[in-house]
């Protein structure tokens, strides 16, 4: 039998696998009383938006995009449910469907930035570029500190051909989440 030996990026990367293994165990644990309060109240949009995702982080994106829905149906003007559906129908490369559900969330609050920023990430999938980067600036005047909308705002610069632009967007992304990286320790 050889010995095995791990580099400090093989350790890393194990060690990495276990924190998302325990969080999948605790998404878990999550659905499980999410359910437990949906058999109580079946009617509570809230409920049924925070199970949509909770589903959508365990890459169950069709029974995420079920809750959102059903979120949807009970309170049409649920904001949060309609930024969800827009998420889950972009992880299912619905992007044409995402965009309007992004855009229905951004009607209900404009202040939004999680919205325009997943706005602008579905504008980007349908090579609206120009598009997406308003959207990803919108997001950013609302929220000068999100990572993501820097990270979407670099791809359409790029796909624009803008590449100093896109770098300077992708390295404050950086910025960003080696900060909330930091703060977490």
């Amino acid at each position: 039998m050889r010995n095995l030996s791990f580099s400090k990026s093989d350790s890393n990367l194990m060690i990495r696998r276990k924190e998302i293994l325990e969080d999948m165990e605790k998404y878990k644990e999550l659905l499980h009383d999410f359910n437990k309060s949906l058999d109580k109240e079946p009617e509570n949009s809230d409920l049924w938006t925070d199970k949509g995702l909770v589903l959508f982080l365990l890459g169950s994106y069709d029974e995420a995009l079920d809750a959102c829905n059903r979120a949807i149906q009970l309170n049409s003007d649920n904001a949060v449910a309609w930024n969800n559906k827009g998420i889950s129908l972009h992880s299912l490369e619905r992007y044409d469907e995402a965009l309007e559900a992004c855009e229905r969330s951004i009607q209900i609050n404009s202040e939004f930035s999680d919205a325009w920023n997943n706005k602008g990430n579905a504008l980007n999938c349908l090579n609206r570029h120009e598009e997406a980067l308003d959207s990803c600036n919108h997001a950013l005047l609302l929220d000068p500190e999100y990572g993501d909308a820097w990270n979407n705002k670099g791809n359409a610069l790029n796909c624009l051909g803008r590449f100093d632009e896109a770098l300077d967007a992708f390295d404050r992304a950086i910025l960003i989440e080696k900060m909330i990286v930091e703060a977490d320790k």
